[in-house]
């Protein structure tokens, strides 16, 4: 079971040249990223949409963009809809379907790949703040939002206790979500967890 709001680093995992670095530990493996595609070259950043069900099972999972191979993107989503994750939770503890934009980097090491190495996750939305941490221009914050059957986001929260503050603070404005309905297998639209970065930029240092 691959935990999906796990902050622990992935344990190291020795494996033929060539890096799986997923922002999800466990989502995609280095001994997954096929010996074909390594000899080959091929290299991508796959952001990924996976939608989980409350049992942990995948539902569906879809490329929303990709640097590098856009084939070896796909395989991304085949890899991790193959998987059991553990279900997300709502404040209650019962367990509620789970949407999770991340990124997984599959490459090679080398001077071809750095710009696929250096490939991060693109925040959903940007919002200015007076002041920011230590007069940051700027920083990056994981959001964990509920969601109702409607579409409406009923809470929002930090995925790092340490954001909380400025979590808070972007939470006040849910108008810069634009959450989507999600429905189980038989149609019916069902509350929902969900992580979205935003950048927050400083209106002053």
């Amino acid at each position: 079971m691959v935990p999906l709001f796990l902050l622990a680093a992935a344990a190291a995992v020795s494996a033929p040249v060539g890096v799986a670095d997923p922002d999800i530990p466990g989502m995609v493996t280095a001994l997954e990223y096929s010996p074909e595609a390594r000899a080959a070259g091929r290299s991508t950043a796959a952001t990924i949409e996976i939608r989980v069900d409350p049992t942990g099972r995948p539902q569906d999972c879809k490329v929303v963009s990709a640097l590098g191979d856009a084939h070896l993107a796909r395989d991304v989503c085949k890899i991790a809809s193959s998987k059991r994750y553990n279900p997300a939770r709502l404040r209650d503890g019962t367990p509620a379907f789970a949407v999770v934009t991340t990124l997984v980097r599959l490459y090679v090491p080398g001077p071809a790949t750095q710009d696929i190495a250096a490939a991060r996750l693109q925040p959903v939305a940007e919002v200015k703040v007076v002041q920011l941490r230590g007069n940051a221009a700027s920083e990056d914050v994981t959001l964990v939002t509920t969601v109702d059957p409607s579409g409406k986001v009923i809470e929002c929260g930090p995925k790092l206790e340490e954001q909380r503050s400025l979590a808070e603070a972007i939470c006040t404005h849910t108008d810069l979500f634009h959450p989507a309905i999600v429905k189980d297998e038989n149609g019916k639209p069902m509350p929902y967890i969900a992580e979205s970065l935003v950048r927050a930029w400083a209106t002053k240092n």
